[in-house]
Order: C-alpha cells, then sequence, then structure tokens
C-alpha cells in the first residue's frame, strides 16, 4: 500500500507546473482540477525520496544526454529541483532555469539553489502557454509533465522558439501499462503518440533509450 501512496504522490509532482491541465484526449480535453504545493517541505520529501532513484536514475539520463560544463538547460516543471539541482552540478559553467507555475516552488528552488550555492540555477515562474525561458537553450527537458500538457501540439509548437540552433527537447514520461509508479494508465501518453504530435509540433526523434524501466526517455530535434 505504501509503494502505491507514494507513487500517486509522485505523479502529482508534474501538476505543479499547469493549473489546467489535460489527460491525453482527441481534442486535448482540459481539467481545472489543481493540486496546491503550500507545504512545500512536504512536497520535498516525496519528490526527492532517494527510492525514486533507483529506477528514475537521474545520474544515468544526464550521462546519456551528454550535459557539458557550459550547458544551458530549461527544466519545465522543476517541482522541488529533482533533476535542475543534479543538472546544475555538471553544467558548471552554463546555466539551468528551472521553470514552474507554483510561486511556491519557484520560491523554494531558488532557496535551495542559494543553500547549496548553485549560483547557475535559477527557478522562474512560467505560465500554461509559455514557459518563459530568457535565452535560447541547448536542451529543455520535461519529466512525467507530458500526460498533463493540453494543447500539446500548440505548445511544443510555439516552445520551437526557445531553443539555441540544434537543440533538443527531452521527454521522459510513463509508459503505458499497469506499472507501480506514475498515472493511471488511462492518463498515459504512448510512446507513438508523442512521436506523432511532436512530428506535427514540427520536431523529430533523434535518439532513444530503454534506460528506464517505467519510462520513456525520447530526444528531439527540430525539423528544419
Amino acid at each position: 500500500m505504501k509503494i502505491y501512496l507514494w507513487s500517486f504522490l509522485l505523479a502529482l509532482s508534474s501538476c505543479a507546473q499547469y493549473k489546467h491541465y489535460s489527460h491525453h484526449k482527441k481534442h486535448g480535453e482540459k481539467s481545472n482540477h489543481h493540486h496546491r504545493f503550500n507545504n512545500v517541505k512536504k512536497w520535498e520529501r516525496v519528490f526527492e525520496n532517494k527510492k525514486r532513484d533507483e529506477w528514475q536514475k537521474p545520474d544515468e539520463v544526464i550521462k546519456f544526454l551528454e550535459v557539458k560544463e557550459d550547458s544551458i538547460i530549461a527544466d519545465i516543471g522543476s517541482a522541488t529541483g529533482y533533476f535542475p539541482v543534479r543538472l546544475a552540478k555538471v553544467a558548471t559553467k552554463g546555466r539551468v532555469w528551472g521553470v514552474d507555475v507554483e510561486p511556491n516552488l519557484v520560491n523554494y528552488l531558488n532557496y535551495r539553489a542559494r543553500s547549496e550555492k548553485l549560483d547557475n540555477l535559477v527557478s522562474i515562474l512560467g505560465n500554461e502557454t509559455d514557459p518563459m525561458i530568457p535565452e535560447p537553450v541547448d536542451f529543455i527537458l520535461i519529466v512525467n509533465t507530458y500526460h498533463h500538457i493540453g494543447n500539446r501540439v500548440s505548445y511544443f509548437s510555439n516552445l520551437r522558439k526557445r531553443f539555441k540552433n540544434n537543440g533538443r527537447l527531452v521527454i521522459i514520461d510513463f509508459k503505458k501499462g499497469d506499472l507501480p509508479f506514475g498515472p493511471k494508465d488511462h492518463a498515459k501518453v504512448s510512446r507513438s503518440v508523442i512521436i506523432t504530435e511532436l512530428d506535427r509540433a514540427g520536431y523529430k526523434i533523434s535518439k532513444s533509450s530503454d534506460l528506464l524501466p517505467y519510462q520513456n526517455l525520447l530526444v528531439f530535434e527540430i525539423i528544419k
């Protein structure tokens, strides 16, 4: 029972990025159901739980992505900083933007960056249609959040302007099927649908990996 409760709470982390989000439906139907993140310390215990590392494999993901010292990165749906903090410790001469629509989480991640002396990590407040990334980035990382985004083709089409030349979009999201972590199966988006939607938004898949047991790990480039 405990593992499924923790799984449910972890699945809520991606809700931090959107006040309105949709499960995958033909017309991108939206829901106004929204989880508040007032008790940030409680959510930190959920999102940063060490047991997550066993299947999320953050260090191996970062190695797979070939993050460089001077990489400029944005993490959309950054919450308490699970990936942004790790990325900032690798891209020491670059910058990491943590993006969220929850002011409490934005403030918390900025506090955490100061506490951990990560001057290259900054959290900013985005909105449901535009993450408001203030500079072109080498890649954008979206973890456990893709299936919550409404109007995905439009959203990702608009996102193209936020990349540098040869920038990459990285999607990590739960696989279809009955798994011990992640949302209910009806809420998930299959690998093939992700690829199709992003193709419509102007991206092509360039690389993928079976590194993660419960999630698709997909890397996309902008179609020239």
